[in-house]
């Protein structure tokens, strides 16, 4: 086989394959007899089919079944013999027809993941915020602590409802020109951001335990935050099921020890302040890391095979299905991602491949690896927040594929705060541009939906 390789473009190369007769005709030979072995024609019996006829009812489809394999075990061995680092299979321009006695011959477009040379990434200019928890975030917390150590006691000592209660209903009516039918709803009689409607907890407070069939009207203020029920009129009948009293813990030591996070309400505070901050830190060092990837891409908007752009966007689209709670159609997972959806995907999809490449450039160069130590406390970490034995972990990582993975995931990561700690830093109140985002977790594995099949995949093709 004679093989020779013209560069198009940074990302693109052209090769030119001529295959020898000797190879095509043992193809050819190999695959009449697989294919001889299982077809029956009319006056031979099942295996005895001759050749020619063979040739001549088959012919074309055997040809180009043999000018794909042709194709591809030609394409794995120049990628290997010339290291191109194709990223896709080629794409066939010309190919000469299969004929006896002549050469098999095709010329064919790799794309190549191409060089990447990055520069100017030391002292990227990117803004952070300042570490700034208000004492009103740690008194929200505190509140919202204590509202889960609050218990629902049986309402004694009255018999009317009162501020603080959680009552049971069933409710019938109308919103508007919507039928209402909730056999069982509960309102909390404290809670004014999940009121249902406008008034009527104020309707619901000081009346009888024992309430049936209270007839409602309740008219909803043009400004309402829901618009479809926007200046619509409530005519609602609501029956009292059940009443239960908040029993609300007091804000002191007790309260503090019983929580399990210190012995003192001050200590409490402090405990509570020390998480919000940690919080908050993740946010901004993650909001770091967005913003000098951005950067990072502005000034090296290097060329991107058009394979992995398409592979990006596909990515993204599964991530965006993913987050609407949208969910994946095996049969076909890219439903709805038109070609002008991907039209206006593509520039975000270039930027991601970009940022990818770049960080495994900047990792070769500045020499960042992940230790085996990094990579375990990364197991150990991940173990306990699913409770499970890190080993347990590890070996499922190791079984699945997917440890080399997160090592990649995590180099990248080493490479971002690489760039952040050698970036140009301006402390501000609020950020005034948002950053790339950077993908959280590990590529999709080998056997995994989202993972794509390629000339560098480390299994047998």
């Amino acid at each position: 086989m004679q093989v020779r390789i013209e560069d198009v473009s940074p990302v693109e190369k052209k090769m030119f394959v001529e295959i020898p007769w000797e190879t095509v005709s043992a193809k050819l030979g190999n695959a009449y007899r697989e294919l001889g072995k299982g077809v029956a024609l009319k006056g031979f019996r099942k295996g005895k089919v001759p050749r020619p006829v063979l040739e001549q009812v088959y012919g074309a489809r055997v040809n180009a079944e043999v000018a794909y394999e042709l194709v591809r075990e030609s394409f794995f061995a120049a990628n290997q013999q010339h290291s191109l680092a194709a990223v896709a299979e080629p794409r066939v321009e010309e190919a000469t027809p299969i004929k006896k006695g002549q050469p098999f011959t095709f010329q064919a477009i790799i794309e190549v993941r191409g060089e990447v040379v990055p520069q100017d990434y030391k002292g990227l200019a990117i803004e952070k915020r300042r570490l700034d928890v208000p004492e009103t975030a740690v008194d929200e917390a505190l509140a919202g602590l204590r509202r889960e150590h609050t218990e629902l006691r049986p309402v004694e000592g009255r018999d009317v409802t009162a501020a603080g209660d959680i009552v049971g209903l069933s409710v019938t009516g109308t919103i508007g020109e919507h039928q209402i039918n909730q056999p069982q709803f509960a309102v909390d009689l404290d809670d004014n951001e999940r009121e249902p409607l406008p008034g009527m907890r104020e309707a619901l407070t000081g009346i009888p335990i024992d309430t049936k069939d209270k007839q409602l009207e309740i008219t909803v203020p043009e400004d309402h935050k829901d618009e479809q029920i926007r200046g619509r009129k409530a005519t609602l009948t609501v029956t009292v099921l059940e009443v239960r009293a908040k029993d609300v813990p007091a804000l002191d030591d007790e309260f503090a020890k019983d929580t399990g996070k210190a012995d003192t309400l001050d200590g409490l505070r402090a405990a509570l302040r020390k998480e919000l901050e940690d919080k908050e830190q993740e946010t901004i060092d993650r909001e770091a890391r967005e913003g000098v990837l951005r950067e990072l891409i502005k000034k090296n908007q290097i060329p991107v095979a058009a394979s992995l752009i398409e592979r990006a966007v596909e990515m993204q689209y599964g991530r965006l299905r993913q987050m609407l709670g949208m969910k994946p159609d095996r049969n076909n997972p890219l439903a709805g991602l038109t070609e002008d959806l991907r039209e206006k995907m593509r520039p975000a999809g270039a930027d991601e491949v970009r940022g990818q490449l770049l960080l495994e450039a900047i990792a070769d160069k500045e020499n960042l690896a992940v230790t085996d130590a990094e990579l375990t406390k990364h197991v150990e970490a991940t173990a306990r927040a699913r409770n499970m034995a890190p080993a347990k972990l590890r070996a499922e990582w190791q079984r699945d594929g997917r440890l080399d993975n997160v090592t990649y995931s995590l180099r990248q990561d080493k490479v971002l705060q690489f760039l952040v700690g050698n970036a140009s830093v301006t402390e501000v109140e609020k950020l005034t541009q948002q950053g790339t985002p950077v993908p959280e977790g590990p590529p999709p594995s080998h056997g995994e939906e989202g993972h794509v099949h390629g000339p560098d995949c480390d299994h047998e093709h």
